[in-house]
């Protein structure tokens, strides 16, 4: 792909899904290999033992497989009008969430006199978190797409599971003074750079995480199902033995 994308990028639609056909027939059985190679490490099901997780061995060898997986996937999109649609909507949906968890910080904030203790409370620490939490299998869509051939359900599992307890547990973190990364420009970077039908579209920096750092391909993406956002206010009472207080 990548000694082809000058020409990609100016290949009318029905070309570049006519070549999203061709690197499925010519990646499916990889794919599928790799995915089986996955499963022999962490399970087949989410009820399986993920002792795994706690093996740096085998964690590495899972994110190296599912690294392969992410491209593979990503050559293999198909960009159809139904999945740029739903891809175009799940933007929105991530830069709406972001711009709601700091509405939400700005009013709690706001509110802070309202609720304070000065017999308690020394500092404070407000956060928003945007993560995506997979649950069950409700959690990933089920499309009625054969293109892939993939177990997406269980590969989703698996990612959330490598995600889980490290930084990119979570999507996004916004704190009340982080700077505002959505300002109007694209987030226009791998896997989407030099894919002409993502040119019109504002990439929000949630959809750049997911995509860029947290190994869920653009077919993964479209199947997302379940996301968190949270406001987290939390009030610190913070003293000595002798009873002196740090007040921030």
């Amino acid at each position: 792909m990548e000694e082809h994308k000058d020409a990609y990028s100016f290949m009318p639609l029905k070309h570049r899904q006519v070549m999203a056909t061709g690197f499925a027939l010519k990646y499916r059985d990889e794919l599928m290999d790799v995915e089986r190679q996955i499963k022999g490490i962490a399970g087949n099901s989410s009820d399986d033992d993920d002792k795994w997780r706690n093996n740096q061995t085998k964690f590495d060898e899972v994110r190296e497989l599912l690294t392969r997986r992410w491209n593979l996937l990503n050559l293999m999109f198909m960009p159809s009008d139904a999945n740029m649609n739903r891809f175009k909507e799940i933007n929105f949906r991530l830069e709406t969430l972001c711009r709601l968890l700091r509405d939400r910080m700005l009013r709690l904030k706001q509110s802070l006199p309202l609720v304070r203790d000065a017999y308690f409370d020394d500092d404070y620490e407000l956060e928003g978190e945007l993560r995506f939490s997979f649950n069950d299998e409700n959690s990933v869509l089920k499309l009625d797409d054969d293109h892939y051939c993939s177990d997406f359900c269980r590969m989703i599992d698996i990612i959330h599971t490598c995600n889980y307890g490290t930084y990119w547990e979570c999507i996004e973190r916004i704190s009340p003074n982080s700077h505002i990364l959505d300002d109007g420009v694209s987030w226009n970077e791998p896997p989407f750079y030099g894919r002409p039908e993502f040119n019109d579209i504002i990439i929000c920096h949630a959809m750049h995480n997911l995509s860029d750092h947290m190994l869920y391909s653009i077919p993964d993406i479209l199947r997302l199902n379940d996301f968190w956002a949270e406001v987290h206010l939390t009030f610190q009472s913070i003293t000595k033995q002798d009873g002196t207080r740090y007040i921030h």
